[in-house]
């Protein structure tokens, strides 16, 4: 499984935040549209258009509003009515200084909303981007989710919205209908959670598709929710307060319904990158999209009411990254690419201390910026640290091709593939080349 990222937010209590007005319009008075997103790492990525400017978005169940965290200047907006505020999330940052900004025209899909309020966060390192390997502009989560009925497709990656009052359920024998509790607009589901092969302990659980993770669960020796034994200590994710850490194990199992998965992984994060942060009080942890992505899944927040269907990816393994190095975007690099179907043409000319020398040209010659992609983390005593990886090596080529021939996704995904499969990496360390390898090795 790559490793997550963990996206919550959450307005400190003392601040009055004003929900925004209006709601989302279907174009020309349908009562459906479907929307293509991209699922990078398990996380819902989407386009979302404000005020005219094209963005790209996670589309977050976890999160109460709206947020844009980066901008470049090719991505310049014009935001309206604008006030300051702060936010605080988890992970070891500070409290962030942000904008309000109300009476925005955002566009999703073929729906429309004329007076949207964002908060826009600036001077501040939120690398989303980076560790996703596409450019990553903000999160939306209820303000969409308030408006629709919404249906997910994972394995197709295409969601489909509906009007409210228009939506019907089928009957379906498969499927599996929960409540859902909303507090400060996030939804939370109750669920069985098996920490050994005994037990199973009823959890509250917010439902955080932004969360990479299969489970997050807090730690609580009063309700008998601790640790198992087998664990390690690891990076868990990155958010908007920065990057948190804590310790990662494999449960028994997890039961929603007459549904169960087993052999689940599930990470409990360290206390103190959520201190001080206001949530549901009988919460119990989060359920991330390593589960939603197993099922066919809808979401009707105005009725409380949340289907699941298993689909294609219900049976397949939890897994961690087998490897214990996160890789992170980091600039670009000029390469040449030669056109002419590579055939290059040959000439002839006579040096006078060489003799007949042979000339190679292509007929065209284009330079092309591609992504480089550095270590960002490495697990302590895991494959590639054994190996000799370290923070900071720059990832030149993978079992001999180019690294920029992938996807940064796609390279988490091949580094949690296949238990005992060798990988041959050629890094650049200080300016001097080496050559690492080793095989993947299952967590727990």
């Amino acid at each position: 499984m790559p490793y997550p990222v963990y996206i919550l937010l959450v307005f400190l209590c003392f601040f009055n935040i004003s929900k925004a007005q209006g709601v989302f319009i279907i174009d020309g008075g349908k009562t459906k549209f479907d929307l293509s997103f991209q699922s990078v790492n398990d996380l819902v990525v989407i386009p979302v258009e404000i005020n005219g400017v094209k963005l790209t978005f996670l589309l977050d169940t976890g999160v109460e509003s709206s947020v844009i965290f980066s901008l470049e200047e090719k991505d310049s907006l014009d935001i309206k009515n604008a006030s300051d505020i702060l936010l605080r999330g988890w992970g070891e940052g500070e409290e962030i200084t942000a904008v309000k900004s109300t009476g925005n025209t955002v566009r999703i899909g073929k729906a429309s909303h004329s007076n949207f309020t964002v908060y826009v966060v600036s001077n501040h390192d939120i690398s989303l981007s980076n560790r996703l390997g596409l450019p990553i502009h903000g999160i939306i989560g209820y303000d969409f989710f308030k408006d629709f009925v919404v249906e997910f497709n994972y394995p197709k990656e295409r969601l489909m919205a509906y009007k409210i009052d228009s939506y019907v359920y089928k009957k379906c024998r498969r499927c599996e209908d929960f409540d859902l509790v909303l507090y400060k607009n996030k939804p939370y589901i109750k669920a069985l959670v098996s920490l050994d092969n005994k037990n199973f302990l009823r959890m509250d659980l917010l439902i955080d598709s932004g969360s990479g993770d299969a489970l997050w669960i807090f730690e609580d020796p009063d309700l008998s929710i601790r640790i198992p034994e087998e664990n390690f200590e690891d990076f868990l994710g990155f958010g908007m307060g920065g990057s948190v850490y804590g310790k990662r194990t494999r449960l028994n199992s997890l039961k929603l319904g007459k549904f169960q998965l087993n052999g689940i992984t599930a990470s409990f994060p360290d206390t103190l990158y959520f201190e001080g942060v206001v949530t549901y009080k009988s919460r119990n942890g989060s359920l991330g999209s390593q589960v939603l992505k197993r099922f066919y899944s809808t979401f009707d927040y105005k009725n409380k009411r949340l289907r699941l269907k298993p689909n294609s990816n219900f049976s397949k393994p939890f897994e961690y990254d087998m490897s214990g190095i996160v890789l992170a975007h980091k600039g670009y690099t000029i390469v040449k690419d030669f056109e002419n179907n590579n055939s290059p043409v040959f000439s002839e000319s006579e040096d006078a201390f060489k003799g007949v020398v042979v000339y190679k040209s292509y007929s065209k010659v284009k330079f092309k910026l591609e992504p480089q992609y550095i270590v960002a983390e490495v697990r302590p005593n895991s494959p590639a640290a054994l190996a000799g990886l370290k923070v900071g090596d720059l990832v030149e080529t993978i079992n001999k091709r180019p690294a920029y021939n992938y996807e940064l996704y796609q390279i988490n995904n091949m580094f949690s593939s296949s238990e005992g499969k060798t990988f041959r990496l050629k890094i650049k360390r200080n300016g001097v080349t080496l050559e690492i390898r080793f095989k993947l090795q299952r967590v727990l």
